[in-house]
């Protein structure tokens, strides 16, 4: 019966195993566990292997997170061009709570608001009160704050190593530094991010530990740039103006000594723009660079330039100035009658429309347009801010008789005053292509390409300096210093209605010290001003811009170790 079984058990084995299509057997019971047996094996081996790595060597994912945010706090410093330290790291502390840690949540609420008054107490009530296990009260707080956190005497509030981005200098060189944020956060580190200005700009360079470079340089003489802020900030309050902005350029190099704008604001405690309609009435608006404005009489030196330098005209050439122009409907006339004729350089002197006017009309829209873009005026500058990138000039859609006429003497057509600066240290520098620049530059003899001759470059230089000494500049006090420039006085443009204000303005005064060599430009432009300070009321650059821009270059001009003439 045994010998039966087994070989009935034999026989159905041979027929369950077998493949009914090809008639081949198929893998026995054994060998499936044999291979189930084996994996097994395989992964607690690797399981156990990975055991023992991570008792040798602990770094965990937020352990690795850890380490790349550490390597961001090796965030470089920004220098100004003598060494001086504009932005750096420093230790700090950040402050969290575990809620359900806390004992009595009253007294850590009413600490808390004590040592924070800043804090919202509906929201840190939120907090400390809700179900989340963890909870931001602080980011950021010094070690005297710390200090009195600990004197609560409550568990469950912890303290988290960070480093903050601080700006020694406060609010000088705000508009130019720009900011930093904290980007990817832990309760052990945090990453730190530039937002505005420099930081933004050369943010990758300032967070690479690889970068060649141990710090930023940038051209700004900090000195010179708080008293050149301190300077605006007195000149706007005494005239009412809305704000206004200053450019101190190196004419030779592009090098920006200064850079200043107004309102200003505190990097440190960097606001929010509250003024999204309309950015110009925001803090962190930089006028210099992000303003686009017609700045209108201060551009006549540059058709004056192109004709001499086409041999055109020459300085004495006279011009009809009797009669106003009519160009395609539009009456072309000056603010006071100037005689039956100018010469070239007495429609600069007198900043004659007419004249300019006259002028342009012999060299041509085409040669007018192409010269404005070979000094700069057409298109983005290169400085390394990126609030350039937003900020491209305002030109004619179509340059025929009449848009040439008015760009000419700088209507209908808007730049930013670094624009202006720039076509203007091509004007006095001996006529070299220069791109401005906010890094210190380590070579400063490179010629560029030449706009306008040395010679014509000197014509302008000296017909600039006739406009100090008997023109629409003459009556302010330069400390005795060589200066030349030219005034512009524009009306602002009325977005809502269309056309002019009658009595808003934008007055600029764009200069070079010592005018013998023009080493310096510097531009001055006011928005809104007025000056009451006599028994009329003026908004001319003359008595506005003007005023400011002597007061800048009289103190300024003995620390660029500048000799009176």
């Amino acid at each position: 019966m045994r010998q039966l079984m087994i070989n009935n058990f034999e026989h159905f084995n041979s027929k369950v195993y077998k493949n009914n299509l090809n008639n081949k057997p198929i893998k026995s019971p054994t060998f499936r566990i044999y291979i189930l047996l084996f994996t097994f094996i395989f992964l607690f081996i690797a399981i156990g292997t990975q055991m023992v790595l991570m008792a040798i060597n602990p770094i965990s994912i937020n352990d690795k997170k850890k380490v790349i945010l550490n390597d961001k706090f090796d965030r470089k410093n920004i220098l100004d061009k003598n060494g001086v330290l504009l932005a750096t790291n420093v230790k700090v502390n950040s402050l969290y709570a575990h809620p359900f840690e806390i004992i009595n949540k009253e007294k850590v609420l009413n600490s808390l608001i004590k040592i924070f008054p800043d804090l919202d107490i509906d929201t840190l009530k939120k907090k400390l009160y809700g179900n989340k296990t963890f909870v931001w009260l602080r980011k950021t707080i010094s070690p005297e704050q710390q200090i009195l956190v600990k004197d609560i005497g409550q568990p469950g509030l912890y303290f988290g190593p960070r480093q903050m981005r601080i700006y020694p200098n406060g609010t000088s060189a705000a508009h130019i530094l720009g900011g930093t944020r904290y980007g990817l956060e832990s309760v052990e580190s945090a990453e730190i991010l530039g937002i505005a200005g420099v930081e933004l700009f050369f943010n990758d360079k300032l967070s690479d530990k690889n970068y060649f470079l141990e710090h930023i340089q940038l051209s700004i003489d900090i000195k010179i740039q708080a008293l050149v802020e301190e300077i605006l900030e007195n000149g706007i309050k005494l005239m009412g103006a809305k704000g206004g902005s200053v450019v101190l350029m190196n004419s030779k190099t592009g090098e920006i000594i200064s850079l200043a704008s107004y309102p200003k604001f505190n990097p440190n405690l960097r606001p929010k723009n509250l003024f999204k309609n309309d950015p110009s009435n925001s803090p962190i608006f930089n006028r210099g660079v992000q303003g686009i404005y017609e700045l209108g009489s201060v551009f006549k030196i540059f058709p004056v330039a192109l004709a001499l330098e086409t041999e055109l005209i020459e300085t004495d050439t006279k011009f009809n100035t009797h009669n106003p122009i009519r160009i395609g409907g539009r009456t072309i006339s000056d603010h006071k009658y100037f005689g039956p004729s100018l010469s070239v350089e007495d429609i600069i002197i007198k900043s004659s429309n007419i004249g300019t006017v006259r002028i342009t009309q012999k060299i041509g829209s085409n040669n007018l347009k192409k010269f404005y873009n070979d000094l700069g005026l057409l298109d983005f500058t290169t400085l390394e801010l990126p609030e350039t990138k937003g900020t491209k000039p305002q030109q004619p859609k179509k340059w025929k008789n009449l848009e040439t006429a008015t760009a000419s003497y700088g209507h209908g057509i808007a730049v930013s005053p670094v624009h202006l600066a720039t076509a203007y240290s091509i004007m006095v520098n001996g006529g070299y292509k220069i791109n401005p620049t906010i890094l210190k530059k380590t070579k400063t003899n490179i010629k560029n390409d030449q706009i306008i001759s040395q010679s014509t470059s000197k014509e302008i230089r000296l017909i600039l300096e006739k406009v100090v000494t008997e023109g629409t500049a003459r009556e302010s006090n330069f400390g005795g210093y060589g200066v030349g420039g030219k005034t512009g006085t524009a009306e602002k443009p009325n977005p809502i209605k269309g056309g002019y204000y009658e009595d808003k303005v934008i007055s600029t005064f764009a200069s070079a010290f010592p005018i013998t060599t023009g080493n310096f430009v510097l531009v001055v432009t006011l928005d809104e001003p007025e000056n009451n300070f006599g028994s009329e009321s003026y908004r001319y650059a003359s008595k506005t811009a003007v005023p400011v821009a002597a007061k800048i270059i009289s103190r300024v001009a003995p620390l660029l170790d500048l000799e009176k003439k």
